[in-house]
């Protein structure tokens, strides 16, 4: 079991950062673009690194966001806007006073965050083997995200796993060759931010990056790679550099459609429906776009 007592790791609250004080704006503010079907495809298949007899992790329980290294005024800024994207991409999200399971991290030195976390708080490594921590450790990137998982039934039942066993399925759903009996499952997700790297942005911004890299298991060097308009190049620009002030559309539908199909079904075919929904939500938003 995760233990919430992660909240006591030692990040003191930091400088704030700059321009980071606005408050979140009341809706979800996307910034659009027109896109083609094919251009859809390709940014699925590249953004969803799952092979086709595999299966794309989620939170299957409710999202309950925490920020920590900051000031607590702009901490609990980050974290309602984080509610508020997770609503409106359907993730479902914890009432206040929930055991946090999101847990964004800004640190004054990203590698030595990720070490004491490791020493202090092995469980939320769950997992992961000591090279794959390693390399978290020396990312040279602005930020580190991983997830703690597990499996679900495909009935919503969290499965027992022996040590050294398998998971453990009783349920009414039967295997197929397009859908499983169990589905994987965040139990905690965590990301890692350079101060130094945030250094400028807004509260909208900081939020929005951290709710991709927690509610999915976004990898910003694939997305970026699409050339797909994303918040998740935010991090670590020069002053001046043009970025998005908010998530977009691509963002805010790829996190709409991971939660409205059913992760039971094997990455192949999941793929499919997540495209399906990305084309309805980017129409939609081009449509509202020239209505404006």
């Amino acid at each position: 079991m995760l233990i919430p007592v992660a909240l006591a790791l030692g990040v003191r609250a930091a400088v704030p950062v700059p321009d980071t004080t606005q408050e979140p704006p009341s809706e979800i503010v996307v910034q659009g673009t027109r896109v083609g079907k094919q251009q859809i495809r390709d940014f699925v298949k590249t953004v969803i690194d799952v092979p086709s007899t595999g299966q794309i992790a989620r939170f299957q329980a409710k999202a309950c966001p925490v920020v920590m290294g900051l000031p607590p005024a702009q901490s609990a800024a980050i974290a309602e806007r984080m509610r508020r994207v997770a609503a409106a991409a359907k993730v479902g999200v914890a009432p206040a006073g929930c055991t946090p399971n999101v847990f964004v991290i800004m640190a004054a030195d990203k590698k030595a965050a990720i070490t004491e976390l490791e020493r202090r708080f092995p469980a939320y490594f769950s997992g992961m083997s000591d090279r794959e921590v390693r390399k978290l450790e020396a990312d040279p990137g602005p930020a580190a995200a991983w997830q703690v998982r597990t499996r679900y039934s495909a009935d919503g039942e969290f499965l027992e796993k022996p040590i050294g066993g398998f998971y453990v399925v009783r349920g009414t759903h039967n295997p197929s060759r397009l859908r499983s009996s169990s589905v994987p499952t965040f139990l905690a997700s965590v990301v890692v931010i350079d101060l130094k790297a945030a250094g400028g942005l807004t509260v909208t911004q900081l939020a929005d990056y951290a709710a991709m890299r927690t509610f999915a298991a976004a990898d910003p060097q694939r997305i970026l790679k699409t050339g797909t308009p994303t918040i998740l190049g935010v991090l670590g620009q020069p002053d001046g550099a043009l970025l998005p002030i908010t998530l977009t559309y691509w963002d805010l539908g790829l996190l709409k459609a991971l939660y409205s199909t059913d992760n039971a079904y094997y990455a192949g075919y999941q793929r499919g429906d997540i495209e399906h929904v990305m084309r309805e939500e980017l129409e939609h938003a081009g449509t509202r776009d020239r209505q404006h």
